[in-house]
């Protein structure tokens, strides 16, 4: 068993690989849903898998999970094939959008049944997660994001080495997912527990994850280091909003800025943009750097 708590792992330990695919396919009705996609998750990393609903995520997890067989290819997780691989759920813990748990149980119930097996702290789980008042409330009767608490801390019962999560904020609210995220980050940290995270909600990822795999139309088109990935799609542009968008095109014109609807998008310094532009009389209502989304647009001509 693994220490739980306060151990990071060294960068030396950074190099492996908890998750290797090479080459994966699969198909339905002889068409490929995944088409020969490679990729690797860093042990210790919190890994976003990124992409449009219909990419190939779900099908993707399916198979890290051990839930589906592949077509083709290779996959190992934590060096190990995961198809019918018992040994492989002990050590990895999957999370899905909804709670696949029985409603009618109690909190309580629930997790000292899941406990028995596991044997994890499950008094400290429900305290840290702030779920102590609802113990006696049937799984029905939680909202989304009790729920979602509730599988982190099934999750972690086991003490895993990878938590593998698909689409795990997409039923909740807002206040929810921000503190779902919160979580992921904590428990990265504490646990040393490796996240790989699929989504197409980029606003949310973007806060928390270090690596980034995108994948379209059932291919990987990039992945790596999330500041690496952001400096092959050129990210240093800058979006601006301005109170007259024709002038402001004018005074940057050296520049090369992008008309993007009411948008306006120029490579360069932040400040040095925002100080010409106020020099010659435009006000700028917002401004940001590019986001994870507008990377993935680029890698996508979408």
């Amino acid at each position: 068993m693994r220490k739980k708590y306060n151990k990071k792992l060294s960068k030396s330990f950074l190099t492996v690989y908890d998750i290797e695919v090479k080459g994966l396919i699969k198909a339905y009705s002889k068409k490929r849903v995944l088409d020969g996609i490679s990729f690797t998750v860093v042990k210790g990393s919190i890994t976003g898998f990124i992409g449009p609903n219909g990419a190939g995520k779900t099908t993707t997890i399916k198979i890290l999970s051990g839930l589906l067989r592949r077509d083709g290819g290779e996959v190992y997780v934590l060096g190990e094939d995961p198809w019918d691989n018992p040994r492989l759920k002990e050590r990895v813990s999957v999370i899905f959008t909804k709670l696949p748990y029985p409603v009618n149980d109690t909190v309580e119930e629930y997790l000292n049944d899941l406990n028995s097996v596991f044997r994890g702290d499950v008094r400290k789980l429900v305290k840290d997660f702030n779920l102590t008042e609802h113990l006696k409330k049937r799984i029905g009767q939680l909202s989304s994001g009790q729920a979602q608490k509730i599988q982190l801390i099934a999750s972690l019962l086991k003490n895993p080495e990878l938590i593998i999560a698909d689409e795990p904020t997409a039923n909740l609210d807002p206040k929810a997912r921000i503190e779902f995220y919160d979580l992921v980050k904590r428990l990265n940290k504490e646990f040393n527990a490796t996240f790989f995270i699929s989504s197409h909600i980029l606003t949310e990822l973007e806060r928390v994850i270090d690596h980034v795999i995108f994948i379209s139309n059932g291919r990987v088109i990039a992945e790596g280091e999330l500041g690496k990935i952001e400096a092959m799609a050129d990210s240093d542009e800058v979006v601006i909003l301005t109170n007259d968008k024709e002038r402001a095109l004018e005074v940057l014109k050296e520049f090369n800025p992008i008309a993007d609807g009411q948008y306006i998008r120029v490579k360069g310094k932040m400040r040095v943009i925002l100080d010409l532009l106020d020099d010659n009389g435009v006000e700028v209502l917002s401004v940001r750097k590019v986001s994870l989304e507008d990377v993935f647009k680029k890698f996508t001509n979408i």
